[in-house]
């Protein structure tokens, strides 16, 4: 009977501790935090992030994600190294600068695998190619020629053999279409995005020409998905499942760019669905070449980036670029 008794007691402590274990087990675990300080304001430029939130990408991977605009005045650099935000999006040589600086980031992704900057002018002007620009005057994003689209610019001129002197330069303003060539002010504009001004200045029926620098050499990466070393070191399963749901959404976004802009929208409702659709449909080659797996960094665009910082003086020596950048995450993520 006792023995009965301490059967039926064990076979209760049992049932009762499966109970409990089925409960904690039933409790998801809290979501791992994430902020992304993005380089510019919400647009399709960054709709993989959109999509992979959106769609459930980031949650899948137990991760609660909030996406910062940025603007001309935000440095998602100096963000991520203040702790404000673990993962941001800034150029080439950015990285490659800050690397030097002494500070340990690490490019875990391109968005754009070619070049997307280009020179534009008005069709009627007849400036089709690099050395049309001698004599003309040209906007540029600074007129000290240090931001990073500047630097390309130059270094454009530089890999045609074009002495910048021979050309006036002045600070582009409007950022809107072709507006600063219609004033007269510029024959030609540099440092834009095919995926932007062009498609304005054209849907406004203005004709223009497009100087693509990567049609002369410049290859470079302008929007890199990056992260503090540390954070890698410490927290590798965080940043591959960060880096397996954003490089998802863009897949997504490349397969279906009618949904990627209505999501887009949901950030900033004032954008224009037509022109986000157009800026989408035209930056997907820019995204996916064909000639490598979605995201993946090329040594030799790191080395060219790297060449024209020393080109320019404006690194004074080379920078070890395997502590620069890696595709672990992007082939983790296959």
């Amino acid at each position: 009977m006792k023995y009965l008794s301490s059967k039926l007691m064990t076979l209760a402590l049992v049932f009762i501790l499966a109970l409990v274990l089925g409960a904690c087990q039933e409790q998801p675990a809290e979501p791992d935090k994430i902020t992304v300080q993005l380089s510019w304001f919400h647009t399709v430029e960054f709709a993989g992030f959109y999509v992979a939130d959106q769609k459930g990408f980031y949650a899948e991977e137990n991760l609660e994600v909030t996406l910062l605009p940025g603007g001309p005045e935000t440095f998602p650099i100096a963000e991520v190294t203040a702790g404000k935000a673990q993962f941001g999006v800034s150029a080439a040589d950015e990285i490659i600068r800050a690397q030097a600086e002494g500070q340990a980031l690490l490019a875990l992704s391109c968005i754009f695998q070619e070049n997307p900057l280009v020179v534009i002018s008005l069709a009627e002007a007849g400036i089709r190619h690099p050395e049309d620009l001698v004599g003309k005057t040209v906007g540029v994003i600074s007129p000290a020629l240090d931001t990073t689209w500047d630097i390309q610019f130059i270094a454009l001129l530089n890999q045609m053999g074009i002495d910048p002197a021979s050309l006036n330069f002045v600070a582009n303003e409007a950022y809107h279409g072709a507006d600063d060539l219609l004033s007269g002010r510029m024959d030609a504009a540099s440092g834009f995005f095919s995926t932007n001004e062009p498609i304005v200045a054209i849907a406004e029926g203005y004709p223009i020409n497009s100087i693509y620098y990567s049609d002369y050499g410049v290859a470079f990466y302008n929007n890199l998905i990056f992260a503090e070393a540390s954070l890698v070191e410490q927290q590798p399963d965080l940043v591959q499942r960060f880096m397996r749901a954003t490089l998802k959404g863009y897949l997504a976004a490349i397969e279906n760019p009618e949904e990627a802009t209505d999501f887009t929208l949901l950030y900033d409702n004032t954008l224009d669905r037509a022109f986000q659709l157009a800026s989408m449909q035209t930056q997907i080659p820019l995204i996916d070449t064909g000639n490598a797996a979605l995201g993946w960094m090329d040594i030799a665009v790191w080395q060219n980036a790297m060449d024209i910082l020393l080109a320019q003086n404006i690194l004074s020596e080379a920078v070890d670029l395997e502590k620069v950048f890696t595709n672990q995450f992007i082939e983790q993520s296959k």
